[in-house]
């Protein structure tokens, strides 16, 4: 890039030890703003690559932690003209001696760490940190490692919500700034408007009451704008506080010289003003969107309660959430939000899981089910046994990952940025021609000024730079909402090119937990048989033990117990020899089988079902029909899928006659059966060079290739972790109607993002002309120009809002 600016992509395929980590930056208005964040970030040592997202004011920088000085960071984002936000946490620790200060010092050398301070008069060590990478737990941990004992610890803020504090800092400036501009425009307006026409103030005295008012309105709200101006021009470029700058100090510089009767025409006593709280008033609606647009994973994180009742010897102890240790047993009582992962020891009631499965149906849970940290129990009781506490709960790494998808940045994104790098200065050449023009046409000197002040305000690279991340950033909330987790920002704009998507059938289609459909026996051989596989921990063997203890028939020891791969278990059960298993089992003992046995298992197999045989003392005594059903919602979701348009696939490693059996019975259109892993991968091959772009849904460790070769893999959040690593999205609980619900939400997206940037391209098209009074009989006066920069602002951001608002 000319401009200096390297271009940045940020992977996964960084070597070995180095790390990713997120800032929260403030001060960034627009797409040249995160340019120059990205540019400050990228000159520090041990910054391997950076990427900076203006929709949700964030930085993801990867650093060599041997190499990166996070002081060093922070000075360059702020000599930039931004800061990084970050939080002080004051720690009392007990016995602190002179000298102590040296091996704290250096071990909270850590990454996160931006300073840290000791105070021995005081007892207290004061740590400056990144509190999307540290948290306080973690800062208290590091002084008890050093033997400490931690008396108290102050902190600003805790949790998760870094994202609102930051944007409520921004909102209480903006509010301040419109309280002081708002009503001294109003009465400067009333003087020029009403008072002077009507004759009830005379003109001298309005202008030199008029000017003091808009010095104020220039130099304390209009700082603002200043600011960012200079800041700009410091780092040789220029952004959108330039031109709003350059306009309103044009305005206000002219009227002064008109006072001192410098120039002569007409003073612009209201312009500047206007345009200064016309563009506060714009900022802070935008950013009150904005807030909103990005709070369903904030509300994902802040449903999580500060307090837990942990059970102890002494009884229940209410404690901080972050000092449960995973093994502690928790208590939770009706009305109450469960506050960390866990399997339920005792009691029982509805939760309500909605928030993050998006199903309003609450849910029974009972013992050994397992329960998530963030949803609430509406009825009963339960006692949890704590499994993932702290920064491991589910919701927690949901809220992390969605807030990386959110800064995605697209293909598309990248030229956004690039015109609007160059934007800003076109603007100033077009209205300094503009100026040049007219006075060159022999127009009077306030009638150039006008022109080229209303140039310089009505065009605003903002709604450029938020069309596509502000559109990113609401699109994962949605599918939050939605009870999707959106690992990968970019895989919402890929899946609306796709045109197949291949299932796994095990786990996927099909609940993945095989049970007895059919027991064709008396009670005494069911009782042999399921005291035969009760050894076994094949999953059919298990569905036959709890078919039979669901029918009241406890299985008896065994003396003898002999497991056959890919056959069935052989046993001695008083006496008896017993075998359970298929038509290869039954051969190998030679035993007898009924033909109607024979034709019954044929019919049953290519209905998609399992018989397995029951042979005691060498003769067939009975039948069992084991089988995986499908999901309940599977036939609809594959309905629902082909009428987007889409070919539906099955790509599994089972046989041919149950795969072809449940594709027949799901209406799917092709099917590859009996497929190891890596033949899954070649299959999605295949289908890209056939098809075009392709979606994998799996959810097993065998389906991992092929999630990665897709172009969009979804994994099954009730699977395996390595498929959930692998995908780009993640069904947070196994909903399989989140699929159709996701591919519609892409096209919205992508949607949006289309008409948001052509909005934007429209908008300068069109007024830039008509500001510079190209246009015959149209004038564009600078406050009317301030007030359509608002709005362009303004309706990029309700527009990609809407997204949240829409039926899918």
């Amino acid at each position: 890039m000319s401009s200096g600016l390297r271009e940045i992509k940020v992977g996964l395929n960084f070597r070995e030890g180095t790390r990713r980590v997120t800032f929260k930056i403030v001060g960034m208005h627009c797409a040249t703003c995160s340019l120059t964040v990205q540019k400050a970030l990228l000159s520090v040592p041990g910054v391997l690559a950076a990427d900076v997202s203006l929709a949700n004011d964030e930085a993801v920088v990867v650093v060599d932690p041997g190499k990166v000085n996070y002081a060093d960071l922070l000075n360059a984002v702020e000599r930039a003209g931004y800061d990084i936000y970050r939080e002080e946490a004051t720690i009392g620790v007990k016995g602190l001696s002179p000298g102590d200060e040296v091996s704290i010092l250096s071990e909270f050398r850590i990454p996160g760490v931006f300073d840290v301070r000791v105070n021995l008069a005081y007892s207290e060590v004061k740590v400056v940190y990144n509190p999307l990478e540290l948290s306080e737990a973690g800062l208290v941990k590091v002084i008890g490692d050093l033997g400490f004992r931690v008396t108290y610890v102050k902190t600003g803020s805790s949790g998760f919500d870094i994202d609102r504090r930051a944007a409520e800092a921004d909102l209480r400036d903006l509010r301040i700034r419109l309280l002081v501009s708002a009503p001294l425009t109003s009465i400067i307006m009333i003087m020029v408007w009403v008072l002077q026409p009507m004759g009830i103030m005379p003109s001298n005295l309005t202008l030199w009451i008029g000017l003091a008012l808009a010095t104020v309105v220039e130099f304390y709200p209009g700082w603002r704008f200043i600011r960012g101006a200079l800041r700009a021009f410091s780092n040789r470029t220029a952004n959108m506080d330039t031109l709003v700058a350059l306009g309103t100090l044009t305005a206000y510089i002219y009227s002064l010289l008109y006072a001192l009767h410098v120039v002569g025409g007409e003073a612009f006593l209201d312009s500047g003003p206007a345009v200064i709280t016309l563009i506060l008033l714009g900022r802070w609606l935008e950013a009150k969107v904005r807030l909103r647009a990005a709070s369903t994973v904030r509300s994902l994180a802040q449903l999580i309660p500060g307090k837990a009742r942990v059970l102890t010897n002494r009884g229940e102890v209410e404690v901080s959430v972050n000092e449960v240790k995973p093994g502690d047993a928790i208590i939770i009582r009706a009305g109450e939000t469960i506050p960390v992962d866990g399997v339920v020891n005792e009691g029982g009631g509805h939760v309500d899981e909605s928030t993050m499965t998006g199903e309003a149906e609450p849910r029974l849970r009972k013992p050994g089910d397992v329960v998530l940290a963030g949803t609430r129990l509406l009825d009963g009781y339960l006692i949890i046994r704590a499994t993932r506490t702290g920064e491991f709960r589910l919701i927690a790494q949901i809220a992390k990952l969605a807030r990386e998808a959110q800064a995605a940045r697209l293909p598309i994104q990248s030229i956004v940025d690039k015109v609007s790098a160059y934007f800003t200065w076109v603007i100033i050449a077009v209205a300094v021609a503009t100026f040049t023009a007219w006075l060159s046409l022999r127009a009077p000197l306030y009638l150039a000024v006008l022109h080229m002040a209303s140039v310089l305000v009505v065009a605003c690279p903002c709604a450029l730079g938020l069309a596509t991340p502000m559109s990113i950033m609401v699109g994962v909330n949605r599918a939050a909402q939605e009870g999707v987790l959106v690992k990968r920002g970019e895989a919402l704009e890929k899946l609306n090119r796709v045109r197949v998507i291949a299932f796994d059938k095990t786990g996927t289609l099909t609940e993945g937990e095989p049970r007895v459909v059919k027991a064709m026996m008396d009670k005494e051989h069911l009782t042999l048989a399921a005291s035969a596989e009760y050894p076994s921990s094949h999953p059919l063997a298990k569905a036959i033990v709890k078919y039979a203890e669901s029918v009241g028939v406890k299985p008896i020891n065994v003396s003898e117990f002999n497991q056959l791969e890919g056959m069935g278990v052989i046993a001695v059960v008083e006496g008896k020899s017993v075998g359970v298993g298929n038509a290869r089992l039954i051969e190998g003992m030679e035993a007898k089988v009924n033909p109607e046995f024979t034709r019954l298992a044929e019919t049953i197999g290519s209905e998609g079902y399992t018989p397995l045989f029951v042979v005691v003392d060498g003769e067939v005594k009975g039948m069992i029909v084991v089988g995986d059903p499908l999901r309940a919602n599977a036939p609809e979701v594959i309905k629902e899928i082909k009428e987007l348009g889409l070919r539906t696939v099955m790509i599994t490693g089972d046989a041919e006659g149950p795969a072809y059996a449940v594709a027949k019975v799901l209406g799917i259109d092709e099917v590859y059966a009996g497929l190891m892993p890596s033949d899954k991968s070649k299959v999605v091959r295949d289908l890209k060079a056939k098809y075009g772009s392709v979606a994998v849904v799996g959810d097993g460790v065998n389906d991992a290739v092929a999630l990665n070769e897709a172009d969009v893999g979804i994994a099954m959040g009730t699977g395996s972790d390595v498929a959930k690593e692998a995908g780009d999205a993640v069904l947070v609980l196994g909903e399989l109607k989140a699929v159709p619900r996701l591919v519609k939400l892409s096209k919205a997206v992508v949607s949006n993002i289309k008409f948001n940037i052509t909005y934007a391209f429209a908008y300068n098209t069109v007024l830039v002309p008509v500001a510079a009074g190209l246009i015959p009989g149209l004038t564009l006066r600078p406050e009317l120009a301030g007030l359509a920069m608002a709005l362009s602002s303004l309706t990029v951001t309700l527009n990609a809002y809407s997204i949240r608002l829409r039926r899918i």
